[in-house]
């Protein structure tokens, strides 16, 4: 949950990493977040740093999703 603190302090990062968890695919979430996908993937790295999670693999996108989602139910 430290990790989850860390990022909270961004909230773009969080939203990042939602829409990504959500579409699955680096490619949908540039669509969704109207950014440049060079900005989404240097994103999702400083996030997968930050969380120590590969956020290129399925099984990454899965433990992110379950943490963001955690995180979110305690922090209400």
């Amino acid at each position: 949950m430290a990790a989850m603190a860390r990022l909270a302090a961004s909230p773009e990062d969080l939203a990042t990493l939602g829409v990504c968890c959500t579409t699955g695919s680096l490619r949908r979430a540039v669509g969704l977040l109207r950014l440049h996908h060079s900005r989404v993937a240097r994103r999702l790295g400083r996030i997968g740093r930050t969380l120590g999670i590969d956020l290129t693999e399925p099984a990454g996108l899965t433990r992110a999703g379950i943490a963001l989602t955690t995180w979110r139910l305690l922090t209400g």
